[in-house]
C-alpha cells in the first residue's frame, strides 16, 4: 500500500472522533494545493492537530506510529509538552487496512479518553499494565486478557466493550465462546507465521503472569475450542510456552467427555459477583463440581 493511501486512511479514519473532541487538523504552510496535512521532519512523519482543549499529533517514525496530547495549543506547543499516550510497531510500507483499522480505533479510543467527558458512575474496569504485571504486584486478569485479545481482532471491540458495559465485569466465557473463538479459530487454520506469533505471544505472556481465572479461560475455553481438530491443535503446538501440556490434556478430556464439552460450549448464565472466589474452570472439567 502507498504511503499517501495509508495517510489519508489514517487522517479520514481519526477525522470525525478529532471533530467531535473539538480537534482540527493544522495545515501547514507553504504545503502544495492537494496535499495531505503532514510534515516530514528527520525520517518522522507528523500529523498535527489543534483545538480548544489543546493539540494532539500523530507520528510515524523508525517503524512506529504514536499518538501524543499536550494542554497546550499547536501554535504554542513544544515537544516537551507533548505525552506520549499510546504507541505500536507500524511498518508504513508493509501494512494493510487491518494494522490502519487497528490504529485508527486504539487513537479513537485514547482521544476520547483524553479529552472526552469522564463519567466516573459508569467507570469501566481497566485492563493491568505490563509494567505492574511483571513486577509481580498483580497479575493479569480477565479483562486485560479482553483487551488485549481485541487489540489483535479490532473488529471484535465493540462486543468486547459491550459485554463489560452490560455486566460490568468482563464475562470471559461468553465473549469468547460467542465471538472471540471464531477468529480464533481462523487464525490457526490460516496458520500464518506472522499472525500465529503475534497471538501466542500474547496469549503466552498473560498465561505466565495471569490469575488461575485466566489461565483457565486461556487453556480452556480457548485452546480447548480445538478438542474437534488435531490438525489446527498442532498447528498451535510450536507457539506455545508453559501451557503446551495443559492444552493438550485439557483438549484430550474434551475430546471424550460430552459434559465437559457441554460445560465448554454453553457457559453458565450471568450472576451477579459473589466476594466468595469460584474454582477454576479446569477443576470442573477434571470433575470437581
Amino acid at each position: 500500500m502507498e504511503k499517501v493511501s495509508v495517510l489519508s486512511m489514517i487522517i479520514r479514519g481519526v477525522e470525525s472522533t478529532m471533530n467531535n473532541n473539538g480537534f482540527a487538523v493544522v495545515v501547514p504552510q507553504d504545503i502544495e494545493k492537494g496535499s495531505l496535512p503532514v510534515t516530514e521532519k528527520n525520517g518522522c512523519t507528523t500529523i498535527l492537530y489543534d483545538g480548544k482543549k489543546g493539540s494532539a499529533k500523530i507520528e510515524i517514525f523508525e517503524g512506529k506510529i504514536a499518538l501524543f496530547c499536550s494542554a497546550a495549543a499547536a501554535g504554542s506547543a513544544v515537544d516537551e509538552d507533548f505525552k506520549k499516550v499510546t504507541t505500536t510497531l507500524f511498518d508504513i510500507e508493509k501494512v494493510d487496512e487491518r494494522d490502519i483499522k487497528y490504529v485508527v480505533n486504539e487513537f479513537c479510543d485514547c482521544i476520547n479518553d483524553t479529552y472526552g467527558k469522564k463519567d466516573k458512575a459508569k467507570k469501566l474496569p481497566q485492563p493491568v499494565s505490563k509494567s505492574a504485571a511483571k513486577s509481580g504486584s498483580v497479575y493479569y486478569d480477565l479483562v486485560t486478557l479482553g483487551s488485549r485479545f481485541v487489540q489483535i481482532y479490532p473488529d471484535l471491540k465493540a462486543e468486547y466493550k459491550a459485554n463489560l458495559e452490560k455486566y460490568g465485569e468482563f464475562l470471559a466465557d461468553d465473549f469468547f465462546v460467542n465471538h472471540g473463538n471464531a477468529v480464533f479459530r481462523e487464525t490457526v487454520k490460516k496458520n500464518d507465521p506472522q499472525q500465529m506469533k503475534k497471538l501466542f505471544n500474547m496469549l503466552n505472556e498473560v498465561y505466565n503472569d495471569g490469575t488461575n481465572q485466566v489461565q483457565s479461560v486461556i487453556v480452556v475455553t480457548i485452546l480447548g475450542s480445538l478438542y474437534d481438530d488435531e490438525t489446527l491443535l498442532a498447528n498451535c503446538v510450536d507457539y506455545m510456552d508453559e501451557m503446551t501440556l495443559f492444552v493438550i490434556e485439557t483438549n484430550k478430556i474434551l475430546k471424550r467427555s460430552s459434559s465437559a464439552r457441554s460445560k465448554l460450549e454453553r457457559p453458565p448464565l450471568y450472576k451477579p459477583k459473589k466476594k466468595k472466589k469460584m474454582s477454576g474452570f479446569m477443576n470442573q472439567l477434571n470433575g470437581g463440581n
